[in-house]
């Protein structure tokens, strides 16, 4: 039998119809094969699986209505085209032969003609149910690759974008994606001198081809978190990777921030979301507002790019409300929008603090009630609390990578390093010093209590010694402002002075003594100023030397303040 050959199945009680339609197919080139009666008929289908099948409606054992529709039963998907042969042309037989399943009629006598335009127009029907099955069984094939690699990537995604501190109890946060993967991001990661550094962006665009961008943005801001740079290098680096590697028509607006629970300050770079909101329990009200100071990241790039972030101080159990604007764009059934002053409105209740942000997602549910959602929605509510900020940063190195090597063989080394005017302004040399010990002798587990070392004996260097700034500024929360303003200005137009850093490290039993001198050549400061013990000051200035007392087992200033040396002693 020719593979290209038709098959056509004849099932008729009566011999004569049988041999004649025989002759007639086999003459225009089709096998054919016999079934006396409806029963064999169903059972040489099932054995032959023919590709036609001519159904006589009156046969004994089971008439042809019986066994189409046990033949189109056991087709399946496959369409196998039954032409009922009869002598009967009325209405009611041909509905009956429909409703069984039958897709045409041929009446007797047989008419060659007519039987082979029937044949030859369910044969095209047929080729094209074939290409369709074939076309869906392909799209399900692909279908189920898709998924496959979407879940993978979901995955994926899930351990390379975690998203860090998040899961403290004084954060709480919605990250409601529009599909499988979110165009927005939320990072939450400890800095090595306690407190917290996060990032709020939105990407252009939703799905998958959003969220890629997000792999970047977490890889440089984890990366240089851990190792101490500040959210101006952290949000220049992350431009610049974004301007490169992005479309022209893909951005990242974006808001960073930096918790000092040192300085009781929070330090913002808004670029392209709404508003940035401080609510202060105490008087149950907005009491700052930091909107969007900037072009989104990835627009432009170079000297164009502004890294000037907000300074302001923040008080124990302040509340800080980060949204993106899909909060704000939430539609309900009228296409209204939710908004910004329904937002703000929600501050303005009197409502206690601890229920605000349930509230909030209460309200943007009613509102949207009956409504699809048109764009990734993400808010965030931090709790100032000092504490739970301070114990957090502690777990810095196993949480943002910053291990260095082992510290299982201290060593004797010595390192030093002179800053010049022109690298003071264009280099934070903390990251780099503390990337350094880690690489010279591991220090595990010292990454924190090192950071806060020199960041203390820098600043103190720097703003003091040499820009000659005046740390009363900070006395209040309204200082901050004019202090940072006068820090940058000053900053920008040094033109002399240096810093000289002086590193030795000596092994003693358990572990290692490492002493730490730092000098400016400022005109240095009264080191004999009265200083509240560390412990009653809640302020914003005045803690740096207590707090090195505290870490350090020896501190000593020498000559007129501008240079100090600090022991500190690990195991």
């Amino acid at each position: 039998m020719n593979e290209n050959t038709l098959t056509v199945l004849v099932a008729d009680d009566d011999v004569t119809n049988r041999l004649l339609l025989e002759a007639i197919l086999r003459k225009e080139g089709y096998d054919v094969i016999h079934a006396e009666d409806g029963r064999e008929a169903v059972e040489v289908f099932e054995r032959e699986r023919p590709d036609l099948v001519l159904m006589d409606i009156r046969m004994p054992e089971l008439d042809g209505y019986q066994a189409t529709e046990l033949i189109k039963a056991m087709s399946g998907d496959v369409f196998v085209p039954v032409i009922f042969l009869t002598a009967n042309s009325d209405i009611d037989s041909m509905v009956k032969s429909v409703e069984a399943g039958g897709d045409d009629f041929l009446a007797k006598p047989y008419n060659r003609i007519q039987l082979q335009t029937r044949i030859n127009a369910l044969m095209r029907i047929r080729e094209l149910y074939s290409t369709v099955r074939l076309q869906r069984n392909e799209l399900i094939q692909h279908q189920k690759r898709l998924e496959r690699e979407r879940q993978m990537a979901k995955r994926l995604f899930a351990n390379i974008i975690h998203t860090g501190s998040l899961d403290q109890p004084n954060i709480k946060y919605l990250l409601s994606p529009m599909s499988l993967f979110s165009g927005d991001i939320l990072l939450a990661a400890p800095k090595p001198s306690g407190g917290l550094h996060v990032i709020l962006g939105d990407f252009t665009g939703h799905g998958l081809a959003a969220a890629t961008g997000a792999l970047p943005v977490s890889s440089i801001f984890y990366g240089m978190t851990a190792k101490g740079y500040s959210i101006t290098e952290i949000v220049t680096e992350i431009n610049t990777r974004l301007k490169t590697i992005l479309p022209v028509d893909m951005f990242l607006a974006a808001c960073l921030i930096d918790i000092d629970t040192t300085t009781h300050t929070l330090t913002v770079w808004n670029g392209g979301l709404p508003p940035l909101l401080v609510y202060d329990t105490r008087q149950l009200a907005i009491s700052l507002r930091i909107p969007s100071q900037h072009l989104p990241l990835g627009i432009i790039d170079g000297e164009s790019f502004s890294r000037r972030v907000e300074v302001v101080g923040i008080h124990q159990g302040d509340r800080i409300y980060i949204c993106s604007d899909g909060v704000l764009e939430t539609q309900n059934r009228q296409g209204e929008m939710f908004g910004q002053d329904r937002f703000d409105a929600l501050f303005e209740s009197k409502l206690a603090p601890q229920a605000l942000f349930d509230t909030i997602l209460g309200r943007l549910s009613d509102f949207q009630a009956g409504s699809l959602q048109q764009d990734d929605v993400t808010l965030l509510e931090i709790c100032y609390d000092q504490s739970s900020l301070e114990q957090r940063a502690g777990t810095i190195e196993e949480e943002a990578g910053g291990r260095g090597r082992l510290s299982a063989a201290p060593s004797s080394w010595r390192l030093g390093l002179t800053l010049t005017a022109d690298l003071l302004k264009v280099l934070d040399p903390l990251p780099l010093l503390i990337q350094a010990l880690m690489d010279l002798q591991g220090f595990r587990g010292q990454r924190q209590q090192l950071y806060t070392v020199f960041s203390e004996l820098y600043s103190n260097a720097l703003e003091h010694g040499l820009l000659k700034l005046d740390s009363s500024l900070k006395a209040n929360a309204s200082g901050f402002v004019e202090y940072y303003q006068a820090r940058e200005q000053r900053l920008a137009v040094l033109s002399k002075g240096e810093i000289r850093i002086d590193i030795h490290h000596q092994p003693d039993a358990g572990g290692g003594r490492l002493t730490i001198a730092i000098e400016d050549t400022g005109n240095g400061f009264d080191v004999n100023s009265a200083l509240l013990p560390l412990t009653e000051n809640l302020g914003h200035a005045g803690r740096g030397i207590q707090l090195l007392r505290s870490i350090c087992d020896e501190v000593t200033f020498q000559g007129s303040g501008n240079r100090v040396e600090v022991v500190y002693r690990w195991r």
